[in-house]
C-alpha cells in the first residue's frame, strides 16, 4: 500500500511539470514576431529599410524654343504704341514690340535702313497665322547707326522748284539710299530697299535710281537704255538744247512716248559719281508737278 502511494505521487509530479512547460511555450513570443499581431496582418518593415520611390506623374510637353530670325529694310515708323512698320523687299512688315525697345525705336528716323531680329509666334486657335515680335533693332551702315553724311547734311532743307512757270520754295526731308543721300518732298515716298522715289497719290509716277560703278562706258549705257525703252515705242535721244532745265547737264537723255505715257533713261553725274535715272511718267491726273519735283529732288543727291 505504501509503494502504490509513492508511485502515484511521482506520476502526479511529472504531469504538473509537463503542463507547466506547455504553458511556458505558449506565453513566450518567438523572436521577431509581435505577439499581439494577427496571423494575416502584414508585418511592419524594419526602420532601416528604404521605401521604393513612388512613380512621378509625367509633366506637360516641353514647348519648342522660338527661333530668332533676322531682317533688313526701311524703317517706316510706329503704327501705334506697340507696333512698328518696316518695309522689307518693298512689302510692309508689322512687328509687335515691348517697352524695352521704345526709346531705341524713337531714335530711328523714317526711311532709315535698319537691321532687326524677330520671332514668329503662332496665334492661339489658328496655327496658320503668325505674330511677329521684334526682339532687337539697329540702324545699318556706320557703327553709330547713321551715314557719314548725317553730320554734314541737315535733316530738312528748302529747295527752289519751278511749278507751272512760277518759282517757289518747298521743304524736303533727308533720306538715305544705297551709297547716297537725297532730299524728298512731302508728296513723295522713298523706298531705299529698291532705290525708288515715287508719288504718294500714284506710285506709278516713279524714278528708280541706279548708282553706276566707276569705269563705265557711256556707249554701253546708251545701248542698254535703247533696249529698255524700245519696248514702249520709238526712242528719241535728246540733244543738249532740248534737255529740260533741271537735267541740262545730263550725259545721256533718252525718252519714249508710249501708249501708257512716257519713259525716260537719264545718265547724270552728281557729287563725283554717275547715276542712271529710270523715269516712268504715266498719263494720269497725278502728272502735274511730278517731273519738276522729282528732278529737283534728284539734283540734291550726295554720295556717302
Amino acid at each position: 500500500m505504501r509503494k502504490f502511494n509513492i508511485a502515484s505521487l511521482l506520476l502526479a509530479v511529472l504531469l504538473v511539470g509537463s503542463l507547466t512547460a506547455c504553458e511556458s511555450d505558449k506565453g513566450t513570443p518567438s523572436p521577431g514576431k509581435n505577439p499581439n499581431q494577427s496571423v494575416n496582418e502584414p508585418q511592419a518593415k524594419p526602420d532601416n529599410e528604404t521605401p521604393s520611390p513612388a512613380p512621378q506623374p509625367a509633366g506637360p510637353p516641353q514647348e519648342k524654343p522660338e527661333v530668332t530670325k533676322e531682317g533688313k529694310g526701311s524703317f517706316t515708323g510706329l503704327a501705334d504704341s506697340h507696333t512698328v512698320e518696316i518695309i522689307v523687299d518693298g512689302q510692309p512688315m508689322a512687328l509687335q514690340f515691348g517697352e524695352e525697345l521704345q526709346s531705341k525705336l524713337q531714335s530711328i528716323r523714317a526711311e532709315q535702313q535698319v537691321v532687326f531680329q524677330y520671332e514668329e509666334k503662332a496665334i492661339e486657335g489658328d496655327d496658320s497665322l503668325k505674330q511677329l515680335v521684334l526682339k532687337d533693332i539697329s540702324t545699318s551702315g556706320s557703327k553709330e547707326g547713321s551715314s557719314p553724311m548725317d553730320n554734314a547734311l541737315p535733316a530738312e532743307m528748302k529747295i527752289d522748284v519751278t511749278l507751272e512757270g512760277m518759282q517757289e520754295q518747298r521743304t524736303a526731308k533727308l533720306v538715305h539710299g544705297d551709297g547716297y543721300s537725297l532730299y524728298r518732298f512731302e508728296q513723295f515716298t522713298f523706298d531705299p530697299g529698291r532705290n525708288l522715289l515715287y508719288m504718294n497719290v500714284d506710285p506709278g509716277y516713279q524714278v528708280r535710281i541706279e548708282k553706276l560703278p566707276s569705269g563705265f562706258e557711256l556707249e554701253d549705257l546708251e545701248l542698254r537704255g535703247q533696249e529698255e525703252l524700245g519696248k514702249h515705242g520709238g526712242v528719241m535721244k535728246l540733244k543738249s538744247g532740248e534737255l529740260p532745265e533741271p537735267m541740262q547737264d545730263a550725259s545721256l537723255y533718252l525718252t519714249v512716248q508710249g501708249k501708257g505715257g512716257m519713259s525716260e533713261y537719264i545718265v547724270k553725274e552728281l557729287d563725283g559719281s554717275s547715276y542712271v535715272f529710270h523715269v516712268d511718267i504715266p498719263q494720269r491726273e497725278a502728272s502735274e508737278g511730278f517731273v519738276p519735283l522729282a528732278f529737283a529732288s534728284l539734283n540734291t543727291i550726295r554720295n556717302h
